[in-house]
């Protein structure tokens, strides 16, 4: 990034002080008319009023005039930008929950975040049962072009994010954590390539914040906030993904639940979600005749014959299923160069698979 708005800098300024939490920045906004250049300008002359600690207080004065500089730094530094709820991009799906968070950093992409998403989450000791069915059901859902959004953490959140990429799907992983700072180590490589590939990494917390394990409660209302439901594949009795379904369900979300062992303690919670209203689910359709979006992209997908297609003619309808492109957003989602891609749009047209739209976009024919 070369330059930060008002809201960028405002809110990035408030939410790098310790002690000031998306519920407090909140409460600041609202004192100041939701307006952030009136904080920007007027903090001095009222901080006094502001209901703060001392020692928040010390702090931002402290750092206000090189906040900008030293978080372009930052940004620049680790290849991410930042996005406020105020901002064109900001997911809109995200603004839909009870206070959302105000401010997010992000490496890779955001640009495809609001097509439709499922969140696949689990434990982080997944049974081989559990990575199975993790990989079962994330690559049925890319095939037909949903976004797998999970918390970048071991077990079924890594099989989740490992499988769309193969898959070529778009995958969001949201950390609890710093977007410097990597954890569990052992996901660095991933974290990495989700970035690389058009996906996203995205937290809403300040540079350095370390996993606090308060963080991961925050985290989960992102993961499913972000989501048109949640699939939930192994789960213990008291987890951290029962957190994430209890979000769903706060946010409206479809709740999906794969059954397990009744003898295993990575099913007790699964069976438990079940049990109190939980889709039970055992194949995909379960998920699809729920959500009316998914209804729809996977009609549409039955109805395109895909025989004799090459492998980069797949890539071009993968792309185009999950939305009308240009030229040049199916480019950047195939990694296909331009001459090829023409001459690839130029045949699925002529074979009958696109249609070229107005806004020259392509679009498929059903």
């Amino acid at each position: 990034m070369d330059c930060l708005s008002i809201n960028q800098k405002t809110i990035g300024w408030l939410n790098s002080a310790r002690g000031i939490s998306n519920g407090k920045i909140e409460k600041l906004l609202n004192y100041f008319e939701g307006n952030t250049t009136y904080l920007w300008d007027n903090f001095e002359c009222e901080k006094k009023n502001l209901q703060l600690k001392e020692e928040i207080i010390i702090e931002l004065s402290r750092t206000k005039d090189s906040f900008e500089e030293n978080m372009l730094k930052k940004l620049n530094e680790h290849n991410a930008f930042a996005v406020t709820i105020f901002d064109e991009t900001y997911p809109l799906l995200l603004k839909e929950i009870v206070l959302p968070p105000y401010i997010l950093y992000c490496r890779g992409s955001i640009k495809n975040i609001d097509n439709l998403s499922i969140a696949v989450v689990g434990s982080r000791k997944a049974t081989s049962y559990g990575k199975w069915a993790t990989e079962k059901f994330t690559r049925e859902l890319s095939e037909i072009g949903v976004n797998i959004v999970s918390g970048l953490a071991a077990g079924i959140d890594s099989v989740a994010h490992k499988t769309a990429l193969k898959c070529g799907a778009k995958t969001i992983g949201v950390i609890g954590c710093g977007i410097d700072v990597v954890y569990p180590k052992i996901n660095e490589q991933l974290y990495n390539e989700i970035a690389e590939k058009d996906g996203a990494v995205i937290t809403e917390y300040f540079f350095g914040m370390q996993p606090m394990p308060n963080n991961f409660h925050d985290r989960n209302r992102i993961i499913s906030g972000l989501s048109h439901g949640v699939l939930v594949i192994e789960a213990q009795e008291r987890s951290g993904t029962l957190i994430t379904a209890g979000h769903a369900a706060d946010q409206g979300r479809e709740i999906f639940a794969v059954p397990g062992n009744i003898d295993s303690i990575y099913s007790k919670g699964t069976n438990a979600l079940i049990r109190d209203g939980a889709k039970i689910t055992s194949s995909l359709d379960d998920i699809i005749e729920e959500i009316p979006l998914l209804k729809e992209k996977s009609a549409k997908k039955n109805s395109i014959d895909l025989t004799c297609l090459s492998s980069d003619e797949m890539k071009v309808i993968k792309s185009i299923l999950s939305g009308n492109k240009t030229v040049y957003e199916i480019a950047g989602e195939t990694g296909l160069e331009t001459p090829l891609l023409l001459s690839i749009l130029t045949f699925l047209e002529m074979k009958g698979k696109i249609t070229k739209i107005s806004g020259n976009k392509f679009s498929l024919n059903q």
